[in-house]
């Protein structure tokens, strides 16, 4: 299944610089496929699209950025978007 994430993290340079660093070489955890990322350093986010065959598979790669809070959301056909939504914030 598709997702979404959302990552905030400091806007400290130091941190920022680790983060670019660390993600150039990241070896992603087996059962997950980052499709597109992008990363704003100067707002203090990243977003990650991917896809993942196990909630394991999230939680190994959520463990492994621990200056990141994510938010994360399942990436669903538009016709079926909004009562997914409804369930999750229900």
């Amino acid at each position: 299944m598709h997702y979404i994430a959302i990552g905030t993290f400091s806007r400290e340079a130091m941190i920022a610089k680790e983060i670019v660093s660390r993600r150039r070489n990241y070896n992603y955890p087996s059962g997950f496929n980052n499709v597109q990322s992008y990363l704003d350093v100067q707002g203090g986010r990243a977003i990650i699209h991917f896809e993942a065959d196990t909630a394991e598979a999230i939680l190994r790669y959520t463990a492994d950025w621990p200056e990141l809070t994510f938010d994360i959301f399942p990436v669903v056909p538009s016709e079926k978007a909004w009562e997914t939504y409804l369930q999750s914030v229900a």
